[in-house]
């Protein structure tokens, strides 16, 4: 008899079989076995702009005697898996509301942010049009296949003035899970839409089909783009809750190398480094003196 594994089961197996390839290659995450704070502090990063912005600190020396050590994510991985499983200590690539997703999807309540970075502000990008006013009746519209930053590319298409939804974005309460196609109650330009995993946003600039994507700003700029100026409309960042964020397990939060940590990614230097880099096409949430 065969048996078929759903695509879920495989999707753990491969998440097990990463994780136990990393355990062998990542050196002593965590404190060490008398409990102290003296090893490198491993964090898993994406590699525009949260790398950089790690490399960056490094450079300035901002840690003090803290040490950390650098993993860019590639392929497949999921940081939070790995994260939860305790092969790093800390990531850094995502926002509130997809973290109050993953951790509904996948029942964990033990990983927290505890540093509110800066914003890469998505935007809604276009090989065939100009102009938002120029957008064609019946256009197909590429977003992300991430549930939060699928309600999030609906919220900028409101903004633009493409589409009316019936739940507001600042609504405390709102579970952005749960934003579909079906909160779409106005569509003058009887859009349709496709969702895209978020790295092959880009990609679909050049498809013949789709006349907007919706790209998260780190993607855009590692495809080569400039949000602040290539992005025919861009999100706001005030009162914006998709500031990206350092992530740790709870029994973390008040380690002091993630305390260091914390305190460098808030501070001025790091903002004004991020305002002069990213001109524009990512913020820092802190602001500058």
């Amino acid at each position: 008899m065969i048996r078929t594994l759903s695509s879920r089961a495989i999707y753990r197996a491969a998440v097990a079989v990463t994780a136990i390839a990393l355990t062998g290659s990542l050196s002593a995450c965590g404190s060490s076995d008398e409990g102290g704070s003296s090893d490198p502090l491993v964090v898993m990063a994406s590699s525009v702009p949260h790398s950089e912005i790690l490399k960056e600190i490094q450079k300035e020396a901002l840690l003090g005697d803290t040490e950390i050590e650098i993993k860019e994510i590639s392929g497949d991985i999921d940081p939070n898996q790995l994260l939860e499983a305790g092969d790093v200590d800390a990531n850094y690539f995502q926002h509130d509301p997809y973290l109050k997703s993953w951790s509904a999807e996948h029942q964990v309540d033990d990983l927290v942010n505890v540093a509110k970075v800066h914003v890469e502000p998505l935007g809604v990008y276009s090989q065939k049009v100009k102009s938002l006013t120029d957008v064609p009746s019946g256009a197909t519209v590429a977003l992300s296949n991430n549930v939060s930053n699928f309600a999030r590319g609906l919220f900028l298409l409101q903004d633009a003035g493409l589409v009316q939804l019936n739940v507001n974005a600042d609504d405390p309460g709102l579970d952005y899970s749960q934003v579909t196609e079906k909160n779409v109650v106005g569509n003058p330009h009887n859009l349709s839409f496709v969702q895209i995993d978020p790295a092959q946003l880009p990609n679909t600039l050049s498809d013949a089909k789709i006349a907007l994507s919706v790209i998260n700003g780190n993607y855009a700029l590692e495809a080569g783009l400039k949000p602040a100026e290539d992005a025919l409309a861009l999100e706001k960042v005030d009162g914006n809750p998709y500031a990206n964020t350092l992530t740790v397990k709870k029994e973390l939060a008040d380690d002091p190398r993630v305390k260091d940590l914390t305190e460098a990614l808030e501070s001025e230097e790091i903002a004004k480094w991020i305002d002069q880099t990213y001109e524009g096409s990512v913020i820092a949430v802190n602001g500058t003196k």
